[in-house]
């Protein structure tokens, strides 16, 4: 394809470092120093702008171009090598065991599993060497005791320790910071109110899980030898050494959802202690109307979190099938009521996970039409913007189905605990399911603010299901209270 424009010269691809100037504030770039300084070495930088001269720490990690062999000799002793800088560069989230960067310990001069206690002895060492007070003549003392003292303060707090860890300094941080799947889940669905009801979502910290061994798996795929059907061969030891992986990495979410579901449990059986506790039978209706007005009140102070009312929904459903099914199939002929409700329930499940699939296709057909039009180079900057967008709301929709799916499972196993503990007489269980299917209908009634001003009446999937045919079956069957 011809061009209007002359053909224009390239040159090299030089390393560089981008800063800015702490004396006009000017951004600037300058090029890495040949042969590359050790990491925590001060630069002095003559700024392009004000022609003032400012100083800088020097990092390896903040250059940017050139050849990716490029890295900075250590200021101490440490344990990283070469293959620690592999996975520097590869990894995206790094581990307590595989930091994504070094830099603080190398300026420490301290192993990435070094103690507090060796991690404090340094500190003090290089504190009395580098202290301004020490060096009245060199100009960068001062510079350097400040890089010493945030390598300090940032691996001493173990907090801190751990986020550097994963994330890595400041001065390596993306435009617009890191991005903490864990803490994005937590605060995008529900936030720590919704905790203690629902725990917290083992999908985040899976994700947060494949981000970290994300560069692992491309380095090993590249090392494995592979048949001429391109499958992989492995030896015995690999295969062993993969098996053991994932039965630790079974074991290790087994125990996190047991010790989850064990507080959910523990806290659920405390709410519905209230009604439990002080009716004294399940048709009790001065009990049951105060319980109901606790619930009610309860919920619409929950909605105002974020995905408050959809939560809330997903999570009645949950309580008042339990309880349903629970009271079906202790107070109907041959238990034919639990049955239907086990019925229900169990169509409920696979009609949600056909939709998160759904959901998980839509989004990758999204990402298709946006790489198709870049790469037929007919794609406009608003064409963009709005696919992007698009992604951006199906991304959010495909995480919440998924992050339903599992939080339903973790309550159907919270609610059968609750209401089948053996050492509970099966009268206080039975007010156990009454309370519970209570607070469930009171979690599903929940409407958004903007729904009651417009006065619309319609409802989600989970009460429209339930508004139609729960009063015929409970009914029918004898599964239900109130």
């Amino acid at each position: 394809m011809s061009s209007s424009y002359p053909t224009i010269p390239s040159r090299p691809s030089v390393p560089y470092v981008s800063t800015t100037c702490s004396k006009c504030n000017a951004p600037l770039e300058f090029l890495a120093p040949t042969p590359v300084p050790r990491n925590s070495t001060i630069l002095n930088i003559q700024c392009f702008n004000c022609r003032d001269t400012f100083t800088h720490a020097f990092y390896s990690t903040q250059v940017v171009g050139g050849t990716s062999s490029r890295s900075a000799p250590s200021s101490g002793p440490s344990t990283s090598g070469n293959s620690q800088e592999t996975a520097r560069r590869t990894r995206k989230i790094g581990t307590d065991t595989k930091p994504l960067e070094t830099g603080y310990y190398e300026l420490l001069g301290v192993p990435i599993d070094a103690t507090s206690d060796d991690i404090k002895k340094a500190y003090r060492r290089l504190a009395i060497k580098f202290h301004p007070d020490k060096n009245p003549d060199d100009p960068h003392a001062e510079e350097r005791f400040k890089e010493i003292a945030i390598a300090y303060q940032t691996l001493s707090d173990p907090a801190l320790r751990h986020k550097y860890n994963e994330f890595g300094s400041k001065e390596s941080a993306p435009e617009g910071g890191f991005v903490d799947p864990e803490e994005v889940f937590g605060a995008m669905f529900g936030g720590e109110r919704f905790v203690p009801i629902i725990g917290h979502i083992s999908l985040a910290k899976d994700m947060k899980a494949a981000l970290q061994e994300a560069g692992e798996e491309e380095e090993e795929q590249k090392a494995i030898q592979r048949d001429a059907k391109g499958r992989e061969i492995l030896s015995p030891e690999e295969k062993a050494r993969r098996d053991e992986k994932k039965k630790k990495t079974s074991a290790e979410k087994a125990a996190v959802r047991a010790e989850r579901v064990e507080k959910l449990v523990e806290h659920l059986e405390r709410k519905l202690g209230i009604f439990a506790e002080s009716a004294t039978s399940p048709n009790d209706m001065d009990v049951s109307q105060s319980y109901k007005t606790i619930c009610h009140l309860e919920a619409e102070d929950l909605k105002r979190e974020s995905y408050g009312v959809e939560l809330l929904q997903a999570i009645g459903f949950v309580y008042a099938s339990r309880a349903k099914q629970f009271l079906g199939s202790n107070h109907t002929l041959f238990g034919i009521g639990g049955w239907m409700h086990n019925v229900q329930g169990k169509y409920h499940v696979f009609s949600e996970t056909v939709s998160t699939l759904r959901s998980a296709i839509e989004l990758k057909q999204v990402f298709d039409q946006i790489q198709a039009a870049e790469a037929a180079g007919n794609l406009s900057p608003e064409e963009k913007k709005r696919l992007e967008d698009q992604a951006a709301e199906k991304g959010v929709q495909a995480l919440f189905k998924g992050a339903k799916l599992e939080i339903e499972s973790v309550l159907r196993e919270t609610c059968d605990r609750v209401l089948e503990d053996p050492t509970v007489p099966r009268a206080k269980a039975q007010l156990r399911a009454v309370a519970l299917q209570i607070l469930g209908e009171a979690y599903m009634s929940v409407r958004k603010d903007t729904d009651a001003i417009e006065g619309a009446n319609e409802e989600s999937e989970y009460v429209r299901v339930e508004t139609k045919s729960s009063r015929k079956r409970d009914s029918q069957s004898g599964g239900g209270y109130m």
